[in-house]
């Protein structure tokens, strides 16, 4: 017998409004470009599994669509496909699995990578920037959104996402930003022509970064990003 409260699992994933552009100035294209008024998306869960103390919570981790399918596989007791780069997004929420101090044993258990392996963390940040480990959830994400119609209209764009930097990539036109999304939350300042050494060193590690995760993602490798 399905019952909502006590054996069902819910994903509540909402459009977060066709309307942006009266929230920033720069959005002429809706929900089209990586913008954090785009990316960001309203995700609700319910799980009867999920510990007490998560219940009525918040967390600002990156979860991402491909999460999804995985999170469904998992509390239904299956593996991911090897070609899936998501990942079990109940680790979050359920205290002894995962990401709150389990023992290896348990987060095997919890979280099987089902041969997929986890990236090495980029070479700038001395490891604070990776895509996940076996006890560690993702602290930077590869965008991408492809061109609707024609460059004119909507053009391609692709990034790569941190809680402090965020590097935007327009393949189109070859156009490239960096934004200090921690001082500067609205994305108003490009950094891309900064002369300070900062920016520009930061500019350099994103852009490589940026690079290795795009081929990645589009490649067959079995990989958590």
């Amino acid at each position: 017998m399905v019952r909502l409260d006590t054996n069902t699992l819910l994903n509540s994933c909402f459009r977060n409004s066709s309307q942006l552009s009266s929230v920033h100035p720069l959005f002429l294209a809706n929900l089209r470009y990586p913008h954090q008024e785009s990316i960001r998306v309203p995700l609700i869960i319910k799980d009867p599994r999920m510990s007490r103390e998560f219940i009525g919570t918040t967390n600002d981790q990156f979860t991402l669509n491909i999460d999804l399918a995985a999170t469904i596989l998992s509390a239904a007791g299956l593996e991911p496909l090897p070609s899936m780069m998501g990942r079990d997004m109940s680790v979050l929420y359920r205290k002894n699995f995962g990401m709150h101090g389990a023992t290896a044993q348990s987060r095997r258990t919890s979280h099987s990578t089902a041969g997929r392996q986890f990236l090495d963390p980029a070479s700038d940040g001395e490891g604070k920037y990776h895509s996940g480990t076996e006890t560690k959830w993702r602290t930077e994400f590869f965008y991408e959104h492809p061109m609707h119609s024609n460059p004119s209209y909507i053009p391609a764009s692709e990034a790569l996402v941190r809680k402090d930097y965020k590097y935007f990539y327009w393949p189109n036109f070859k156009y490239e930003q960096l934004f200090d999304i921690k001082n500067d939350p609205g994305e108003l300042n490009d950094l891309f022509n900064s002369t300070n050494p900062v920016h520009k060193a930061k500019l350099e590690d994103m852009r490589k970064r940026f690079l290795e995760l795009k081929m990645l993602a589009h490649s067959d490798l079995s990989i958590v990003l």
